[in-house]
């Protein structure tokens, strides 16, 4: 077998391409490869295919392609390749069947050839890996994570032919190097060691004139493109070929001097009365266990070691490291001033200046710094000004590096910056620093998962960290990615080899929390936080802490206010003000009308759950929770109200309800849509919240509040986890009459959405009896027309026509004309599926003179696609499709997903009407879509029956076959009387144009299959 990943990925039994399926399959074996003889996880698979977007059937989408490609291996000769191995899969090859393993192991023989002073041999084994390359890794594989490892394979590609070069001209090869120097040179225009290997191998051939030809062409290149200068090391060469230094021949033998770089400068004398400066090496030493952050790095390096200017007019290159406490700021700013130290020959000042907080608290620093350069104390000024001057004089000529750590604020990093660019300075902050000069701004975040577990294996032990993946991966969700964190529970591992990882795991769980178990050898991840806390204003700490009140994954900046009883001007001054610190996270920076939303790192939640439990009563905590509740309560039922009308139940008015000013509301609701779409899961956990603590007014406002958002947009499964908390926390002999009501009307209505019409009859006939009980016509007429729906779709006709008239006397009652437009429209589908087409019109023309009076856009598109709908059975297909697409504008303007699904489904139908089906296919697979991911069984057995008749009408029996059948099973399922009748219309018809003997299905069509459970899910590609 050769399996090849360094290009295309390709497959080859016994020199015979083996074929791999579609781009899901591709991208899973991709996957799989690159991590050979280790287990994938089926969530890690999911994300490559998905990227953040997998949809609810992506776990059984999965299975069925490995399924696939251990189809494909077997008919190979290949059955065991693909082994099922807890979290997910295992790729086990053939020893040496890897491309990418054979490039390593050639890599790794060079380097190894390398110490031996082996340069020949070092060079070819070189070539030959580079030899296996056969293009871009994995090329064509549209995955997100499976390009980032192809970019990892690029640059260790890139990083072996610079290598190989290298050694060519080190053994004197640069004559045979000339002509493949050149084209790689013309195609990395911006890749300096390249075009700096170009020259020196035209200087040696003794083309010094075409040698500095080269660096102006990249210099003008490198100038007008970025607008930077070429490098040090660039710059010293053309240096050199211009001066024709005797360094850059080959000596004796062929073969490179040695050039002395990398020999660190001794340091002068000190203090001795010469002028010379001393060299300090003041920073403290690099951990040995620093992961990731290699980005970061780079940015970092690339600034500092950029061209400086002319000595005593350029600003100093400055960098300020910013992050939360124990994110790894310290670290990296050490680990990047070693890596680039000999660029600073004059040495490294290193100062922490926690606790200066101005200007005259870093005087002192200023005078270890003289002191360190060589200045005697006696001759260092007394006044803070001649200081200074005498500081930025003594670096005016030097190149020195100087590392400021714990920064609190911009004011005493001002004396300390020196006066020329000859020097650098780097800043470590929970702040960020953006006010000072040349500054390049890095936010250092928590690591990622991959970088986290690496940390845990150099500090505990990777054998011992990989020994329990699943375990291993709890511990770094449990951490949030914080390196101080993952040090410290690696750390307590390593000191208790007798523990396994989830012993740990259990003990972050306990009652005691993971703060009090982040403990060792007087590190503590609280102690981080407590430092940034203490500093903090009253207003400030008391905001941070009551954010704990809230178990929502992310938050608004608005609900400050509520939580702390202020403006919101004011509330979000101090949120901004934790921002800075970093004790809080922006999660999206908004745009348009959605507003900025934040969150708190798992650990600084526990962190501020703790402050808020010492430091506030239970009274207080239950008063913010109320108030924060209520705000999102007054604003979901505003842009209820704006988007969707007045048409549902809502709490009565002594409910918690904290409107936020007017002004401020109608410029958060703008756009009322997209101000729920963004509020999507904070309102479901408020819902859960409120139901948690018994707030049953704010529970089923907010509940039924959302509801309509949640159907209109597909979100079923939210509606329902919404509407069941309602209906729990309003039962029982204390609980709220009205609220049960509504919120089994809430529920039965999913129900029906979902196809359970069971379930909904008797849910709403209970709600039925609670609003006739408490005389609420409104309610009862909510849920008459819901009861309507479901009576038709289980064929009680007359039942369905006595309900929506009672529903119709109701709202007229509640004055809800939107709501009786709805009821005037469901009469008219009634009236059209049995042929009433008159009567059907008349009522139509109703429904549309009472939307157009509530003023409710979407009540009246609602009214227009019904009329399409009786055009269409009318015979009058153009004005349908001109309808239908209307009616497609508008829900897509309004994010109504369901009703986007049904204008598609219109539209489908009228083009195979008109002997279009072709046509129809594209719109209804995408109705399908819709369907099929929000859940509306009812809706997708409706696309379902249609794509069969237009498959029919294609003349491809076999897919109209299993799409019939299909759609006929979620019918009968449904309990759907009609829907059963005209699918098995469709089938007679197939029956007729196949000659069949039966309708059964022989085998089910790709593309959709049954859940065991009763739903609906996607299955192959």
């Amino acid at each position: 077998m050769d399996f090849r990943i360094l290009g295309p990925i390709e497959v080859e039994v016994d020199g015979r391409p083996v074929g791999l399926g579609g781009v899901r399959q591709q991208i899973i074996l991709a996957v799989l490869a690159l991590e050979a003889e280790r287990v994938v996880s089926v969530e890690r698979l999911i994300d490559a295919v998905w990227n953040d977007s997998p949809p609810p059937t992506a776990r059984d989408q999965i299975r069925i392609c490995v399924s696939a490609l251990r189809r494909r291996f077997a008919a190979a000769g290949h059955r065991t390749l693909i082994h099922t191995r807890a979290p997910g899969y295992l790729l086990a090859l053939p020893e040496g069947s890897l491309d990418v393993h054979t490039y390593e192991d050639l890599v790794a023989r060079a380097r190894a050839a390398v110490q031996r002073d082996h340069l020949a041999q070092a060079a070819d084994l070189l070539q030959a890996a580079l030899a296996v390359w056969r293009g871009a890794a994995l090329a064509g594989i549209p995955s997100r994570l499976v390009q980032e490892k192809a970019v990892r394979l690029e640059e260790a590609r890139r990083g072996a032919l610079n290598e190989r070069l290298r050694l060519d001209l080190a053994l004197g090869r640069h004559d045979d190097l000339l002509g493949e120097l050149t084209a790689l040179a013309s195609a990395n225009p911006f890749w300096e060691k390249l075009q700096g290997y170009l020259m020196l191998a035209l200087y040696r051939s003794g083309r010094q004139a075409d040698a500095l030809d080269v660096y102006l062409r990249t210099h003008r290149a490198l100038a007008e493109e970025l607008g930077v200068s070429p490098g040090p090391e660039l710059r010293r060469l053309h240096r050199d070929i211009l001066a024709r230094r005797p360094a850059l021949d080959l000596g004796p033998g062929g073969r490179e001097r040695s050039s002395g770089r990398g020999r660190r400068e001794r340091g002068r004398q000190r203090g001795d009365g010469t002028g010379r400066l001393a060299v300090p090496r003041q920073l403290p030493p690099g951990l040995v266990d620093f992961v990731g952050r290699q980005d970061d790095a780079r940015r970092i390096r690339d600034h500092l070691l950029a061209e400086p200017g002319t000595p005593c007019r350029a600003a100093p290159r400055v960098v300020a490291i910013s992050g939360t406490a124990g994110v790894g700021k310290t670290s990296l700013a050490v680990g990047v001033a070693h890596q680039v130290r000999d660029a600073f020959p004059g040495g490294q000042l290193f100062a922490n200046l926690d606790g200066h907080r101005d200007a005259g608290g870093a005087q002192h620093v200023m005078v270890r710094f003289l002191k360190a350069l060589g200045v005697s104390e006696r001759a260092i000024p007394d006044d803070p000004a001649e200081r200074t001057e005498m500081y930025r004089d003594t670096l005016a000529e030097a190149r020195v590096l100087i590392v400021l750590d714990n920064v609190l604020s911009a004011e005493p990093v001002w004396p300390l910056l020196p006066g020329s660019g000859g020097c650098a300075v780097i800043t470590t902050s929970r702040h960020r620093m953006t006010g000072l000069p040349g500054v390049l701004p890095v936010d250092v975040g928590v690591l990622g998962p991959a970088d986290a577990v690496e940390l845990l294996g150099r500090v505990a032990g990777r054998e011992r960290i990989d020994a329990d993946r699943d375990a291993t991966a709890q511990l770094v969700q449990q951490c949030g990615g914080l390196p101080v964190a993952l040090r410290i529970a690696g750390a307590r591992l390593a000191s208790r080899p007798h523990w396994p990882v989830g012993k740990l795991v259990a003990r972050l769980r306990s009652r005691e929390g993971a703060l009090g178990e982040l403990v060792h050898d007087g590190l503590a991840v609280r102690s981080c936080f407590q430092e940034t806390y203490d500093a903090l204003s009253a207003g400030a700490r008391r905001l941070f802490r009551r954010l704990a009140v809230l178990d929502v994954p992310e938050f608004p900046g608005w609900v400050a206010a509520p939580l702390c009883e202020l403006d919101p001007g004011r509330a979000e001054d101090l949120l901004e003000i934790l921002v800075d610190v970093r004790l809080v996270e922006v999660a999206s920076s908004g745009g348009g009308s959605r507003p900025v939303r934040y969150r708190l790192h798992n650990l600084i939640r526990s962190f501020a759950r703790e402050r808020l439990d010492a430091e506030e009563r239970d009274i207080a905590q239950e008063a913010a929770l109320r108030r924060a509740l209520g705000a999102w309560l007054a604003l979901t039922e505003e842009a209820h109200r704006r988007e969707y009308g007045a048409g549902l139940p809502s709490p009565s008015g002594d409910t918690d309800r904290w409107p936020l000013p007017q002004p401020f509301t109608r410029e958060l609701l703008r756009r009322p849509t997209a101000w729920l779409e963004s509020e999507q899961q904070a309102l479901v956990a408020a819902v859960r919240q409120a139901a948690e603590h018994g707030l049953a007014g704010l529970c089923w406002g907010l509940a039924l509040a959302a509801a309509d958002f949640l159907a209109t947009g597909g979100h079923l499964a939210d509606w329902r986890r919404t509407a069941q908390a309602a209906v729990a926390v309003t039962g029982g002999p204390a609980g709220d009459a009205r609220g049960h009501a509504a919120a089994l009307y809430s529920l039965g209505a999913v129900d029906a959405a979902q196809g359970r019409l069971t379930d909904a009859r008797e849910r709403l006939e209970r709600a039925r009896a609670l609003f006739a009980e408490l005389g609420d016509r409104h309610g009862l007429g909510l849920v008459l027309r819901a009861l309507g729906g479901v009576s038709q779709l289980l064929g009680d006709g007359p039942a369905a026509q006595r309900q929506w008239a009672q529903a119709l006397a109701g709202l007229d009652a509640a004055g809800d004309t939107a709501g009786q437009a709805h009821v005037l429209c469901d009469l008219a589908g009634a009236g059209l599926e049995s042929g009433h087409h008159r009567p059907a019109g008349k009522l139509l023309e109703r429904a549309l003179e009472l939307g157009v009076r509530s003023g409710n856009g979407r009540v009246q598109a609602r009214v227009r696609h019904c009329v399409s709908e009786l055009q269409l059975l009318t015979g009058h297909s153009g004005a349908a499709e001109c309808g239908f697409h209307q009616t497609l504008r508008t829900a897509r303007d309004t994010r109504d997903r369901i009703g986007e699904a049904h204008a598609l489904h219109g539209l489908g139908r009228v083009r195979l009407r008109q002997g279009r089906p072709d046509e129809a296919g594209p719109a209804l697979q995408h109705a399908l879509r819709i369907a099929l991911h929000a859940g509306d069984r009812l809706l997708y057995g409706r696309v379902m029956h249609t794509l069969g008749d237009t498959s029919l009408a294609q003349g491809r029996t076999s897919a109209a076959q299993v799409q019939l059948r299909d759609a006929l099973e979620v019918f009968v399922e449904l309990g759907h009387p009609r829907g059963q009748s005209a699918v098995r219309d469709s089938l007679r018809r197939w029956h007729w144009a196949t000659g069949a003997a039966d309708g059964h299905p022989q085998r089910r069509a790709p593309g959709v299959g049954r859940d065991p459970r009763g739903g609906l899910r996607a299955v192959g590609e």
